[in-house]
């Protein structure tokens, strides 16, 4: 009776964390609203981004209001500095590479906490045929993750280590099919986490059986 009724615990956990991690990850919100879009725009344009606003705020206006609910992946292509370009008094310093390491590790829990994530990066580039030192391909779980990020203080005051960083940079905005997909991957998670939880109750439960438990 006792082993069945691990494998019943077992199995709930690897469904639960299926259904938690599938929530996060897919979760969708009703479209934006145009009084949204005004209210995030207005928040938006109302930061002070060191060295200055940044935000293409006429196409970035036209993106939330093109809202479509799906999953966007932004193809962001750098060129970093050899110096960061802090302002003057900021306290940083060191390279452009440092510089944006710096911003990366502020808006990855930024990120995580809406659905979002990095799903590639590369440090190397072929010199020969390209002008850029990193690549970094990013999907946010929607348009609406992607504005209320944007609209944080923490992404404005990051934000002074992403321009201090950078030479030259590029971003295309595309949809596209994740492979593998979402489900797939935190349904081996899940399985892998009951195996786990089932493992390690059969362990304990032979212990107490070799001690008389």
């Amino acid at each position: 009776m006792r082993s069945y009724r691990l494998l019943a615990a077992s199995v709930s956990v690897a469904v639960l964390m299926f259904l938690v991690f599938t929530y996060w990850y897919q979760w969708s919100a009703k479209l934006l609203s145009p009084s949204e879009v005004n209210a995030y725009m207005a928040t938006i344009e109302a930061q002070i981004q060191k060295p200055g606003a940044q935000h293409n705020l006429y196409a970035l206006r036209k993106f939330l209001e093109e809202d479509d609910g799906k999953p966007v992946y932004t193809v962001n292509m750098y060129t970093f500095n050899e110096v960061a370009n802090y302002p003057k008094g900021s306290g940083f310093s060191g390279t452009g590479e440092e510089a944006y390491d710096r911003f990366s590790s502020i808006m990855i829990p930024l990120m995580i906490r809406r659905g979002s994530h990095p799903i590639y990066g590369s440090s190397w580039a072929d010199q020969a045929n390209s002008k850029w030192d990193r690549i970094v391909i990013v999907r946010y779980r929607s348009r609406r993750d992607l504005a209320d990020l944007f609209a944080t203080d923490a992404f404005a005051e990051a934000s002074m280590h992403k321009w201090a960083s950078l030479r030259k940079h590029d971003r295309m905005l595309v949809q596209a099919l994740h492979i593998p997909d979402g489900n797939l991957m935190f349904g081996l998670m899940a399985l892998i986490m009951g195996v786990m939880v089932y493992s390690v109750g059969r362990m304990r439960n032979n212990r107490l059986q070799q001690f008389g438990a």
